[in-house]
This record gives structure tokens, C-alpha cells and sequence, in this order.
């Protein structure tokens, strides 16, 4: 088949769902297809990756939303959709110029069409932000209205999990009652985890540390994190150690609350650029991996630690609460004593790290996921849901 897959990131940029979109990329070239990739740039390009997948740039940005409207060579980019000859195309995700531009043009490009819900955020709501959170709230009510409408104009959308804890996964509810054709196809391990799973993991006595990974903006909720520590028993005894893609003004703030908190600065260790193997090394240096994100769907990084069997204490997000090898909590305080009772109960530690490995093998592993995914798009596998009838195009 020729598939074509679009993300608005793709790398060498780090970005969870630029990652995901390589992992589909790869999986889709080994089993022998032709993939091509289009994603953002600050100019337009055309390059191969390390798997021979053709990676197609446009210069543009934005959203269907008056919040970022998309900006940019819009019209390179329709054109490019708009060939002939595709025999699927994949959309990873919502709320994105990639996918949102070609929601536009359905009726003009060839092929089946999905697209790969990464969760949606239209309906999500900070309570600690109500303002802003309002605002954003009311600028994604158009998209969220005729969601539905494109939803049934697709061959099927894909999901990473059958549901979870929060507003994320809206349009999961919404692909249901609409009797869209759904199917869950869920993330897959990075190649650096994979490569980690063939080796016995360290043993509990060898860790040294705690983990919080991500980058440094606030919604990562390394904040959070930090409170959580300074009330454990780990508190300046077990280092933490955080992992960020570049320091940032918030990485300054995170700083000042390490002070501000009583904590030893050498029992705090804030890392930049650290991704790949060396990242995955350091899930297996780790005794737990701590994540306070304020809004996530299905984090890759919680996937590679069990790879490792790194048991996590996240806060509920997204399909977190179901996810094998960890515990959700709702705040830093439920963090806290959930980090205190892991470091008395050893039984529960090992039997969280076999669940998590566990799932790794089979849940999580490119070859299960590669699997579901080329059913789905060969059109081997029913997707779940009756495809009701297509409304008239509209524009999103």
C-alpha cells in the first residue's frame, strides 16, 4: 500500500506525538509499504529518514481555531494532499493544520481515510487557570460542534485506549454515539525500549533515584512533582532527578520552589537534551517515575519506563488510571504517601514492575501494535461502531 501518514511534528524534533508518528512510520516500512510523511518545517522540504520513509515538510502552523489560526503555505500543502495514488491516509491527531486542512478536503484526496485520535483537549478546563481556561474553552466551541460531522465522513478513527479519567477522551464518547467506526490501537515502545526489554532490569537495591520527565512548560506539572517529594520520606535522601527538553523560564520558577520548599539543590538535579537510549537508561537507574502533567491521554514516556520496570505514580489523566504497572492519584499530597508506601512494600514495588514489563511485551510492543495497525488500515480488521450517513462537507 501507499500510506500516507501527517503529524504536525515529526523528528529529529522531540515531541511525544512527532515520536509516535516515526513509530508508525517504521512499523508501516518494515511490514513493506511505501510511507510518506508530512509534517511541519520552517521551509519546504523534502528528506528520507533512517527507515527510507520519504518525509515531506511544509512551512505552515496553527489550528482551526481563532485562538492560532493556521498560517502559512497552505496551498503547497493541500496540493500535496490531493495527489493521486494514496491508498490510506492516517491524520495523527486533532487540533492540528495537518489534520484539520485535510478535514477540509476529504472529498479530494484518495484513499481511506482515519484519523489517530492522540486525544482530543476542546473541553478541557484548569481550574487554576479559570480565565484563560474559559477563553480557550469558548474558541474550540466551533471545532468541537462539527467534530461529529467530520468523524462520519472518515472510514474510521483510531484510539489509544478504551477510554479514560477525564475530558480527553470526549471524542471517544462522541465516535460512539455516533456510531462511527472506532478501533483502539495504542501507543508503542521506542526502539530504545525495545532494546531494553530483552534485559533483566535492575533489581530494586541498585536504583538510586527518582525520575520526572518531560519538558519544561508548566502543564507538565514538574511542580507538582517537586511538592510531592518535599512531603515524601524521600526527601532529600533519595535524589530526583528532572528531565526536560531545554531549560526555560519555567525550569527558573521550578528552581525558586526547590528553595522555596527547604529542599537540598543536591538532591535536585534538573538534565536538559537527554532523550534516546540515554534516556531509557535512566528509567532503569530509577525507583519510581514520578509524573504531575495536568493533562495527558497515553504518555510514551510511562510506556518506555515499564520497559524497564519502573513502577509510576502519576496524576490521573487521560487513560493513565487504566494503564498497567503504576498508580494514579489525584494530588501531590496522595503522591507523596504513594511514594512512601513503594518504599516500604517491596512486594508491591516488584509486583507493579511485572505488571508494567508485562505490558510492555504485550500490550505495548511494536510487533502487537504494528500488527493491529496494518489490520485496521487493510481493512482485515472490523473496526467497532456502524458508519452512519456523510453529511455535506464543511468547513472546519
Amino acid at each position: 500500500m501507499r500510506i500516507l501518514l501527517t503529524s504536525p511534528t515529526y523528528p529529529p524534533f522531540n515531541s511525544g506525538l512527532g515520536n509516535a508518528t516515526a513509530q508508525q512510520a517504521a512499523a508501516l516500512a518494515r511490514a513493506g509499504h511505501e510511507v510518506v510523511v508530512a509534517t511541519g518545517g520552517d521551509v519546504r522540504g523534502s528528506r528520507r529518514d533512517e527507515w527510507g520513509v520519504r518525509v515531506e515538510a511544509f512551512a505552515v502552523t496553527g489550528a482551526s481555531s481563532w485562538l492560532q489560526p493556521i498560517r502559512g503555505d497552505v496551498e503547497s500543502y493541500v496540493d500535496f494532499l490531493q495527489q493521486p495514488g494514496w491508498d490510506v491516509v492516517l491524520l495523527n491527531a486533532w487540533q492540528n493544520w495537518a489534520t484539520d486542512l485535510a478535514l477540509r478536503h476529504l472529498d479530494r484526496i484518495a484513499g481511506r481515510k482515519f484519523v489517530y485520535s492522540h486525544c482530543i483537549s476542546t473541553n478541557v478546563f484548569f481550574a487554576h487557570q479559570p480565565l484563560r481556561s474559559l477563553l480557550r474553552y469558548l474558541a474550540w466551541r466551533p471545532y468541537w460542534w462539527r467534530l461529529s460531522r467530520f468523524m462520519r465522513r472518515l472510514d474510521g478513527v483510531l484510539f489509544l485506549a478504551g477510554g479514560g479519567t477525564d475530558s480527553r477522551f470526549d471524542d471517544l464518547g462522541l465516535a460512539r454515539r455516533c456510531g462511527v467506526p472506532l478501533r483502539v490501537v495504542p501507543n508503542s515502545l521506542s526502539p530504545a525500549a525495545v532494546k531494553a526489554l530483552a534485559v533483566e532490569p535492575a533489581a530494586l537495591e541498585q536504583r538510586d533515584r527518582l525520575l520526572a520527565v518531560g519538558s519544561y512548560q508548566w502543564q507538565k506539572g514538574f511542580d507538582f512533582v517537586l511538592r510531592a517529594y518535599a512531603a515524601s520520606g524521600a526527601r532529600n535522601r533519595i535524589p530526583l532527578h528532572l528531565f526536560g527538553q531545554q531549560h526555560s523560564a519555567y525550569s527558573e520558577t521550578l528552581h525558586s520552589l526547590v528553595r522555596e520548599l527547604g529542599l537540598d539543590p543536591g538532591c535536585v538535579v534538573f538534565h536538559e537534551g537527554v532523550s534516546g537510549d540515554a534516556l531509557v537508561a535512566e528509567y532503569g537507574r530509577a525507583r519510581l517515575l514520578l509524573s504531575g502533567s495536568h493533562t495527558e491521554c497515553q504518555p510514551l514516556v510511562l510506556l518506555d519506563a515499564s520497559a524497564l520496570g519502573t513502577p509510576f505514580v502519576a496524576r490521573s489523566t487521560g487513560c493513565i488510571a487504566g494503564m498497567p504497572g503504576g498508580m494514579a492519584v489525584t494530588d501531590w499530597r496522595e503522591m507523596a504517601a504513594r511514594i512512601d508506601a513503594l518504599e516500604q512494600d517491596e512486594a508491591q514495588w516488584q509486583a507493579l514492575s511485572r505488571a508494567g514489563r508485562q505490558a510492555a511485551r504485550d500490550i505495548y510492543h511494536p510487533e502487537p501494535v504494528a500488527r493491529q495497525l496494518l489490520a485496521v488500515l487493510a481493512g482485515e480488521n472490523d473496526m467497532m461502531g456502524s458508519e452512519g450517513p456523510a453529511p455535506a462537507p464543511e468547513k472546519l
